[in-house]
């Protein structure tokens, strides 16, 4: 009897429904375009997170990064480790690790005919590096670091003596700020890891363009074996840089390792915990999305909202009708809310084809900004491209909240509708 009843209400709600063709159409255009425009947005949102995020990891920090503990937050040579086997053991175990390299970090002074300058000495696996950051893909001018980089290079300085030099690589602002071009050689000073002074002649091999305007202009990079050298490291490093399959691994492996090493004296930090203003950026940009999610949400659910109360209304002597050869009221408030949900769930469907498309089309074809690239690293904005990324929790969620506000918003009209007296809604015209 129960299942008999339900088909009938279903029946004539989807008759109902298509009493006013014209009405139904423009609700659900309205739905639909809402709902598209929603998953759009949050795809985009996504994709350009997640580009923003892989664009930061590649530029240089990783993935993950292992130090001593305190090194994070002061960059001193004086805060290392020795990566022990069983550090290294478990890197080599992890199977989401792609490629780890050592890091050697320390700040110097570099002087070059008349002009000195401060910088950060980044000595790195030329090798293993090359699989971890972009270094290699943004020289602008000379050549990346390769194994034979690890001898000194004889060299005259501007005296004509003789003297041997490190081959390096430096960012294009420091080099235009110092007037040091390819084959310059710059004197380097420095603090040793045992406290004595560490001092080098350093040859420019390459120049690189970063869109990040501090390494650029303070970067040094110099290859690993001669950093031990001439910073007197002996088997301490200042950092392990590790790169992962798929950044939304970094949190589980990050966690992984710090339950497989000795924490009292390291620190393990992915790349939330190596860069807490891009997750500030995020963050703040999630909170406008969905300011902006909720205020389609409004026009969607008041679109139904408006369409549900115009059938009501329209319908009020047919629903004294019913009411008068005995419809219970339960059944009257059931046949508009089914009205309410056969509406919003072929808008939303239509929605969600729509928005995939589109946002299928916006993966394939992103937006792309890199002839603003210059003016946009004003404002530290290193990402130029941004696709759309859609997920089945942004369909799902969008869908559910949709369905959910149409339901909720057609409750009053539904109860309107079963409140009527049956004899008033009879005369009325």
């Amino acid at each position: 009897m129960m299942k008999k009843e339900a088909s009938i209400i279903v029946m004539l709600a989807w008759r109902n429904v298509w009493k006013n063709r014209r009405r139904t159409i423009l609700t659900l255009l309205t739905i639909m375009v809402g709902c598209a425009m929603i998953i759009l947005m949050n795809a985009i949102a996504k994709g350009g997170h997640d580009q923003m995020i892989e664009d930061a990891v590649r530029e240089n920090n990783g993935h993950i990064q292992i130090h001593e503990k305190g090194f994070w937050e002061n960059r001193s040579i004086d805060y290392a480790f020795i990566p022990n086997p069983r550090i290294l053991k478990t890197l080599d175990a992890i199977p989401e690790i792609e490629a780890y390299s050592k890091r050697i970090v320390a700040g110097c002074l570099l002087s070059y005919k008349n002009t000195t300058a401060g910088a950060m000495v980044q000595a790195i696996e030329p090798d293993k590096e090359a699989e971890i950051v972009t270094l290699k893909k943004i020289i602008v001018k000379g050549a990346y670091l390769d194994s034979g980089d690890d001898r000194l290079v004889s060299m005259r300085n501007e005296k004509g003596r003789k003297v041997k030099a490190v081959p390096v690589i430096i960012g294009e602002t420091l080099s235009k700020n110092m007037e040091a071009g390819l084959g310059s050689l710059i004197a380097m000073i420095s603090q040793g890891f045992d406290g004595s002074i560490a001092a080098e002649y350093l040859l420019v091999k390459g120049i690189f363009r970063s869109p990040n305007p501090e390494y650029d202009r303070s970067l040094v990079i110099m290859p690993f074996k001669q950093a031990k050298e001439t910073f007197l490291m002996m088997d301490y490093v200042n950092s392990i840089v590790m790169r992962l399959e798929k950044t939304d691994q970094s949190m589980a492996v990050r966690d992984r390792i710090r339950s497989a090493i000795d924490m009292n004296d390291m620190e393990v930090m992915a790349w939330d915990d190596l860069m807490p203003e891009l997750v500030q950026f995020i963050v703040m940009d999630d909170v406008s999305g969905i300011i902006f999610d909720f205020i389609l949400f409004m026009v969607v659910a008041f679109g139904v909202l408006n369409t549900i109360q115009m059938s009501v209304f329209e319908r009020t002597r047919e629903f004294g009708v019913m009411l008068a050869i005995g419809t219970r009221p339960s059944q009257v408030a059931a046949m508009v809310l089914v009205e309410s949900f056969i509406v919003s769930t072929i808008g939303v469907m239509l929605g969600l084809g729509l928005g995939a498309a589109v946002s299928r089309y916006f993966y394939v074809h992103p937006f792309d900004y890199t002839d603003y690239a210059k003016e946009m690293s004003v404002w530290g904005m290193n990402t130029v491209i941004f696709p759309a990324v859609m997920t089945a929790a942004n369909a799902a969620v969008t869908s559910l909240v949709t369905l959910a506000l149409a339901i909720l918003f057609s409750i009053a009209p539904a109860r309107r509708a079963a409140k009527l007296k049956p004899i008033d809604a009879i005369r009325q015209l």
